[in-house]
């Protein structure tokens, strides 16, 4: 461990573990052996981070400048099993970001300036590209390959073994190859207890996006006339008015 690395009350570190300059890791914490945490790396309390893992190594990007001071930032107690990687942003003064209570699991990856959200859950050798955003509660399952810029909205599940190319709507349920929308994460939402009438009303949504007689606009503007505007419709309507790449349906 260097020592202008930054340990809360309480941290436990592994045999071998590699802990850099400027690294600061929140109290509580467990570092597992072999774990490498680069410069810049912040770490919130009681996170576990598992045998194997590199957190805030360099960007995977063509003529990166070393030099370039960036960082990851890990919100607290969230679990890193092993041999993980986050990269670190490739902008000066920027952070991949990963929220509190979530879940990377083994060999998963998430690559730089990705923003992950509070509670979301990524399955074995999942690969999260370069400027992905997902949700909080989000579940992508194992062997999924997300591609860079997408956004997967919160409250959502990816099924395995898939290729993301396009937004995932948030409240939805995604499977097969190619991708599809197949309706709403209804098991998901009645464990956190969305109310009944607002996942009929989701459900609704989802049926009338995937009416192939109507494109997205059409789509949208159907919604807007006949389902009640709580606020999961009015955020799933401006996740579909902010796509750039379009939405997986």
């Amino acid at each position: 461990m260097h020592p202008e690395a930054e340990l809360g009350e309480g941290v436990c570190v592994g045999p071998f573990a590699l802990i850099a300059a400027g690294v600061r890791v929140g109290a509580g914490c467990e570092i597992g052996p072999h774990v490498v945490i680069e410069s810049g790396t912040v770490i919130g309390p009681h996170c576990r981070i598992f045998h194997g893992a590199s957190l805030g190594g360099e960007p995977q990007v063509a003529g990166f400048d070393k030099e370039l001071l960036s960082s990851v930032h890990i919100g607290e107690s969230t679990l890193i099993r092993e041999y993980v990687t986050v990269h670190r942003s490739m902008y000066e003064g920027k952070a991949t970001e990963i929220g509190s209570h979530c879940f990377l699991m083994a060999y998963s990856h998430v690559g730089h300036d990705c923003k992950i959200e509070d509670h979301a859950v990524i399955v074995n050798q999942a690969s999260i590209s370069g400027h992905v955003e997902i949700g909080e509660h989000a579940f992508v399952s194992g062997m999924v390959g997300v591609h860079q810029f997408v956004r997967i909205g919160a409250h959502c599940m990816v099924g395995g073994f898939c290729v993301v190319r396009q937004d995932v709507l948030p409240y939805s349920l995604v499977e097969g190859v190619p991708l599809r929308l197949i309706s709403t994460n209804s098991v998901g939402l009645r464990r956190r207890n969305f109310r009944p009438p607002v996942r009929s009303g989701l459900k609704k949504a989802f049926a009338i996006l995937k009416d192939s007689d109507l494109n997205t606009s059409q789509a949208v503007e159907r919604i807007q006339a006949e389902i009640e505007n709580t606020d999961e419709i009015r955020y799933l309507m401006d996740f579909i008015n902010a796509s750039s790449r379009g939405i997986i349906k």
